[in-house]
């Protein structure tokens, strides 16, 4: 009994395996299929990793958060892009240096709002994450910012994704995530100013290609705050400035 069991079970392995050998250029299609998708996976990222300040502004919502994938791996991070529908709140989840940090993605027009603020607050705690982050191609209003500070998440603005972009161009990467100054300013538009709009207020480089400028060209956009919120640009990124 056993012995036909047996004979039965090998007849059975022996088809099976047949079977399969019959059908070897669909497993081989399907090899060379999913290695070409890599491939496209690993071009995407790396075409948008190199996308600049204006490609941003012309992606949507999914696009900007694969980009914001892209990048944060070239600034040395591990990185899990959460699912598009359901989130939760949370776009990317990434870790360094054993600090794992949600993110809310906001490619906007307008300004950023409180409502992404609580979004990264809840998203936060469901993802079991240390910190939290909103990471945005525009800026954020007086309220978003003081709801920032107030639960510590961290944000980063329009000026803050363009020195990340240069920074990965220049193959330098930054130290960690950039917080809100808990010494809130108020810039010349009577707009409140995150720490690196406040010190990029102070210095005398180009707040876009970081070129140092002459000392009139400085005077002359110090001067000009109503049209340049008290920011530095040099000659050339002047002119991108719209009155």
């Amino acid at each position: 009994m056993n012995e036909t069991a047996d004979l039965v079970v090998g007849a059975y392995f022996k088809g099976f395996l047949n079977g399969i050998l019959a059908i070897w250029y669909v497993w081989v299609f399907l090899l060379v299929a999913a290695i070409i998708k890599y491939l496209i996976r690993l071009w995407e990222l790396k075409r948008l990793a190199n996308s600049g300040i204006d490609d941003i502004d012309k992606m949507d919502g999914k696009t900007f958060e694969k980009y914001l994938e892209a990048l944060f791996k070239k600034l040395g991070y591990k990185v899990e892009r959460t699912r598009y529908v359901g989130d939760y709140g949370a776009d990317l989840v990434v870790w360094r240096n054993g600090t794992k940090t949600v993110i809310q993605a906001k490619r906007y027009k307008q300004k950023v709002g409180v409502k992404a603020i609580q979004e990264a607050v809840a998203a936060k705690g469901y993802y079991s994450c240390v910190k939290a982050m909103v990471v945005t191609n525009s800026f954020y209003t007086k309220q978003a910012i003081e709801l920032a500070k107030a639960n510590d998440v961290q944000l980063w603005d329009r000026n803050d994704l363009v020195k990340a972009l240069l920074s990965v161009k220049n193959e330098n990467v930054p130290e960690p995530l950039p917080v809100v100054d808990s010494n809130i300013e108020i810039n010349s538009n009577n707009e409140v100013a995150t720490t690196m709009e406040v010190e990029e207020i102070a210095g005398d480089a180009c707040v876009i290609c970081g070129e140092v400028v002459s000392e009139k060209v400085k005077q002359y956009c110090i001067t000009h705050s109503e049209r340049f919120g008290g920011r530095i640009y040099c000659f050339q990124h002047q002119k991108e400035v719209k009155s």
